[in-house]
């Protein structure tokens, strides 16, 4: 039952550490484009595949 309960709390814990590595990458991510539509909107239109509608 020990053991059991030592696998729950490494699973938790993992999941917690996992959490925090994906809202790093992601928080990074947004960032950079925030930053990059700033300084250069072409390239960050080219980054994420935004296409113009010809209206």
């Amino acid at each position: 039952m020990k053991f059991l309960g030592f696998l729950v709390g490494v699973v938790i814990i993992l999941m917690g550490f996992s959490m925090l590595i994906f809202l790093a990458l992601f928080v990074g991510y947004w960032l950079t484009l925030i930053g990059l539509e700033q300084w250069k909107p072409e390239w960050a239109y080219k980054l994420i595949g935004h296409k113009e509608s010809k209206e």
